[in-house]
């Protein structure tokens, strides 16, 4: 008797944390996968990075962390003005945070990314379970983990933050506090935080009694950050409108502009690009009529890889804001569907990969 009821809570325990030990385990084997391909590919290109892992947006935010933001811009090419505070700060204090006061940054920085996003895979999975069935939300991560622009949480960029902040939110259904703070912190890491506060928004509007004062409360606090954010800039410029100097300003011709003209003159690499997109819309879509809130937050989420500052090589990685679409699609195609879609997605990675770091048309992500 006491045998079987050791076995029992031996089961129990194992149920009870396989909501933490199945997405930490699909997220470290991501990572594996990923680092190994950024690895392989900076190998082969005729010259090799010394850290391919701090490349391109990650040594900006490596330079604010060490020396802030600039009024004037750092760099200045023929198509456009490139300013330091296109990038908002949570993530370079995070990376300044993770140095000790004596850590090399660069090593810190991609560490503090991958363990970042282990945590974001546990808690995206705890979010989705909870909206949806274990199995989907497995699936979704599986799909997330391994999807062609998920090497990008192996860079010390700021998308596996943002992954931690925004699930937070709305894994904080009901806490009016937790979810305030949560859209604030969304607000100031990416431009993505603007889905979080347009989802609220709409909360506000489509609920009633407690949701909605969360809901208001969320908004109210999600929109302070970010006038907060641009009251800095405007101070930091001497101009009230030094906001639409960042982003905006770092080329000609960007946002839903750059993706029509890029698509007009094919090639693998773009119709690649705009194809991962496009299926992260069939996720919201399918989504949207199985959770509103997420469906919506998502739509938002794709709605801004087409503002002013988006190019199309990069909109994948902004694509990646719209995480829980990955629910909509695992839930439809089911288990089987869901397994093979993650081999095809893992084979596109190397491609991803490749065309970021070899050659010489290298797009960056």
């Amino acid at each position: 008797m006491a045998v079987g009821v050791g076995a029992n809570a031996t089961n129990e325990d194992r149920t009870r944390w396989s909501w933490i030990g199945v997405p930490a385990g699909i997220a470290v084997a991501s990572r594996a996968f990923s680092l190994a391909l950024v690895l392989v590919a900076n190998a082969l290109n005729r010259v090799p990075r010394r850290n391919p892992f701090d490349a391109w947006d990650a040594g900006w935010y490596l330079s604010i962390a060490n020396t802030g933001y600039h009024a004037t811009p750092h760099q200045i090419t023929p198509t456009a003005v490139h300013y330091d505070f296109a990038f908002f700060p949570l993530w370079p204090a995070v990376i300044r945070a993770s140095t000790l006061g004596f850590l090399p940054d660069g090593a810190t920085s991609v560490v503090a990314a991958n363990l970042l996003f282990v945590g974001a895979a546990v808690i995206v999975w705890r979010l989705l379970a909870d909206r949806f069935a274990p199995e989907v939300a497995t699936g979704a991560v599986l799909l997330l983990a391994f999807c062609p622009p998920a090497y990008v949480f192996s860079l010390a960029y700021s998308e596996p933050l943002f992954l931690v902040v925004a699930s937070l939110y709305f894994l904080s259904r009901r806490a009016s506090a937790r979810r305030g703070l949560f859209a604030a912190l969304a607000m100031v890491t990416r431009i993505a935080g603007a889905a979080v506060v347009a989802s609220a928004l709409v909360q506000a509007i489509r609920t009633r009694g407690e949701e909605r004062r969360v809901a208001v409360a969320a908004a109210l606090v999600g929109s302070a950050a970010f006038a907060g954010w641009w009251i800095f800039i405007a101070f930091l410029t001497h101009d009230p409108l030094g906001f639409l100097h960042g982003s905006p300003g770092w080329g000609r011709s960007n946002g839903l502009v750059a993706l029509v003209s890029q698509l007009r003159r094919p090639t693998i690499e773009r119709y690649a690009w705009a194809a991962f997109v496009g299926l992260m819309f069939v996720g919201t879509l399918l989504l949207v009529r199985r959770d509103v809130e997420l469906g919506l937050y998502a739509a938002a989420a794709l709605a801004l890889c087409l503002v002013p500052g988006g190019v199309l090589g990069s909109m994948p990685r902004y694509a990646l804001a719209a995480f829980p679409a990955f629910a909509g699609i695992a839930d439809r195609l089911g288990r089987r569907g869901t397994r093979a879609l993650v081999v095809v997605f893992a084979l596109g990675q190397w491609w991803f990969v490749s065309w970021a770091f070899t050659g010489p048309g290298a797009q960056p992500p």
